[in-house]
């Protein structure tokens, strides 16, 4: 089946953003399709959706604002020959992004390596595509990469130098980017005989629901550019804004407001018509797609409530970011079972006490066999979890469009936890027939 990014209906935008999960608006039937085929538990990604917010951004923002899908949100080949297909640069920060990048078909001219990571493994992988942009992190990274003759054009990463409002920040006091009262000692290491710097590279932080707050940190990111351009003597190419579009989680969380944005960036590019403006998403693009589908294993009690033991767990939904999944999950039953709704605690199969999914969410009667979906599943799931723990195997991803679904990701077989690994055979000691002097 191929399924392509444009020319499809747009889905409908849900009648109240950030309200419970409204049954009539979850795709239950296909839900559950997919469950029949592929068990549980999967990882499912409506493309419509990723459409609507690729969509969004387009009739809100300039079109001059040039947009890149952050890997690190979800590196799934299958999303990313998706988003290369819409047309979308790609933001990676390791060789195995890189190679998925490439791989899923994004532009070689719109490919930017951001990050820390400058191990042999990315360094080789980037002589394959000169036509990327660096993003560099440090002044000893830039010396490092200065010396190596590398053709690539490379931005200089700042770090804020203003407030962060964030979740997950990025913001004056992290490790990432220069600061600013380094960029003199960056000079001797720009031109023809070091690297060719284009421009400025800031990021303040992600999950930034208040428009207000996300103007903040694109205008402080343009005027620290500028600055940084005014100290080094540099007309720059390109400025990205880095991005942190946030969604909502928990019921009563609003939608992001894209119209204020969209008109800050337009000042933005009118103050810059020199520069090719950047702006790197990754969450945005793909969390609301995404449903985390699972099996009820049995039932339970937990903190005086009842609870429900599913064959998934934080193993494959972790919580890299910080933003309290546990507490904003709203799980949908895909049975149709009667009975009142009662708080819930939905727990994982991991053997460790903080493998909970959900806290007190109002679920209706379960039984075991039944399906929990988890909504808001498709950012930093599978990507960014320790979905190793107690070896369970990784678990499986499809697309679906309508009713249209693609298997984009196998389940293993349990016996692929062996692979790569030896069992060490018996061996005498190197000591026991071995003579003592002294």
């Amino acid at each position: 089946m191929s399924i392509l990014c444009g020319g499809a209906p747009v889905a409908p935008r849900p009648q109240e953003p950030g309200a419970p999960v409204n049954r009539a608006e979850v795709p239950i039937a296909t839900l559950q399709e997919i469950v029949c085929g592929h068990g549980t538990p999967t990882y499912a990604y409506d493309l419509q959706r990723i459409r609507t917010q690729v969509d969004r951004l387009r009739e809100s923002l300039p079109q001059q604002v040039e947009l890149f899908y952050s890997l690190k949100a979800n590196p799934s080949l299958g999303l990313c020959g998706f988003l290369a297909d819409c047309g979308l640069g790609a933001d990676v920060a390791s060789a195995a992004e890189l190679v998925t990048a490439h791989e899923a078909g994004f532009d070689p001219q719109r490919l930017l390596v951001t990050g820390p990571d400058r191990s042999s493994a990315l360094l080789a992988e980037l002589r394959s595509v000169p036509e990327a942009i660096l993003s560099i992190d440090s002044l000893s990274e830039l010396q490092q990469l200065a010396g190596l003759g590398l053709p690539h054009r490379a931005l200089l990463r700042l770090r804020p130098d203003f407030p962060c409002q964030a979740v997950c920040t990025a913001g004056p006091d992290s490790r990432f980017g220069l600061l600013f009262d380094e960029l003199e000692h960056c000079r001797e290491h720009i031109g023809p005989s070091g690297i060719r710097v284009i421009g400025f590279h800031v990021f303040a932080g992600s999950q930034v629901l208040d428009a207000a707050a996300v103007i903040q940190h694109l205008r402080g990111a343009l005027d620290e550019s500028l600055r940084a351009a005014e100290v080094l003597g540099l007309a720059p190419e390109v400025i990205d804004l880095g991005g942190g579009f946030g969604v909502p989680y928990a019921p009563g969380e609003p939608e992001l407001d894209l119209h204020p944005i969209g008109e800050a960036l337009h000042d933005i590019v009118e103050r810059t018509p020199r520069s090719r403006i950047f702006m790197e998403l990754g969450r945005y693009f793909v969390a609301q797609a995404g449903w985390y589908l699972t099996s009820v294993l049995a039932l339970q009690r937990q903190a005086g409530r009842k609870a429900i033991v599913v064959d998934g767990g934080t193993h494959q939904r972790g919580d890299m970011c910080g933003i309290g999944l546990r507490h904003k999950a709203t799980p949908v039953s895909l049975a149709d079972r009667p009975g009142p709704v009662s708080p819930t605690d939905v727990l994982g199969c991991l053997s460790h006490p903080g493998d909970v999914l959900a806290e007190a969410y109002p679920l209706p009667p379960l039984a075991p066999g039944d399906i929990v979906a988890f909504p808001n599943a498709g950012a930093y799931g599978l990507c960014a979890s320790p979905w190793s723990f107690n070896g369970h195997p990784i678990a499986a991803e499809v697309v679906f469009d309508g009713k249209q679904i693609e298997t984009v990701r196998s389940r293993p077989p349990i016996r692929a936890v062996l692979e790569g690994q030896v069992r060490l055979r018996p061996m005498e000691s190197l000591t026991a027939n071995r003579s003592v002097t002294h």
